[in-house]
């Protein structure tokens, strides 16, 4: 058996090695390769087999040990594990530092993390703003729509109600309808008027709502336009002077 396969057998395929650099990466090439070539120029090897103990410091490689001659098995593992003993601050150094590494990649996640969940957050705030703003806007569109709409049945109202039957008119009710804050206003209608007249009335006035109800009789009755058929005012009046009650209610009503 020639130098080299004792060196295989004995020392690289032996269990004292094994456990000497158990955790660390062993390698080893031929000088006959490129491989083997370009390891013995950077080595600075002269003699084979060499064996090399190389450290990493930070960002710097040192060859802690360099072993070119080889005589028995003990004398060489002897060697070996002197060298990786005294190897040991710079393994210990580089396990910290990898150990610190992978502190600051898992903090660097959680950072990443958290800062994806914070625009996640920020740009779902956003969006709701956003829901917000556009639902706000249409309400306001809406109501203004209505409001435009009911400017210009009131002014219809104005043109197009009926005119006043006279006082010597027979079949007639005198009705007085009091506002809220203002003074009342009057107005004379035929008992076969509709009762809807009563609110169509009110409406060419300037100080009542768009929405309101109107309060009569004894017990006091509500009444407001869309709940209001084909009654006359006859139909909800007896006497010849009738008194309402004006009272506003919300606009979504």
């Amino acid at each position: 058996m020639d130098m080299f396969s004792k060196f295989d057998c004995e020392v690289l395929c032996g269990d004292a090695l094994q456990s000497t650099v158990a955790g660390n990466l062993l390698w080893s090439t031929s000088r006959d390769t490129q491989e083997g070539i370009d390891a013995t120029r950077l080595l600075n090897a002269r003699s084979f087999p060499c064996f090399c103990i190389i450290v990493h410091h930070g960002s710097q490689q040192t060859v802690q040990l360099k072993l070119e001659r080889y005589t028995d098995a003990d004398e060489c593992l002897a060697e070996i594990i002197y060298g990786v003993q005294h190897a040991d601050q710079t393994l210990q150094y580089n396990r910290e530092r990898r150990t610190m590494s992978d502190s600051r990649g898992r903090l660097l996640q959680e950072q990443n993390a958290a800062y994806l969940d914070s625009v996640r957050a920020d740009q779902e705030k956003a969006e709701q703003r956003l829901r917000e703003e556009n639902e706000r806007r249409k309400i306001e569109e809406e109501q203004q729509r209505k409001l435009q709409e009911f400017a210009v049945f009131r002014d219809r109202l104005k043109q197009t109600l009926p005119s006043e039957p006279s006082s010597t008119e027979n079949e007639t009710i005198q009705v007085s309808i009091r506002l809220p804050a203002d003074d009342p206003i009057r107005r004379r209608f035929r008992r076969n008027d509709s009762a809807k007249l009563l609110f169509e009335f009110a409406w060419t006035n300037s100080n009542v709502p768009n929405q309101f109800e109107l309060l009569w009789g004894y017990p006091r009755k509500r009444y407001q336009y869309d709940q209001i058929g084909d009654e006359t005012i006859g139909d909800l009046m007896n006497g010849n002077t009738e008194t309402c009650y004006l009272e506003q209610i919300d606009e979504d009503k």
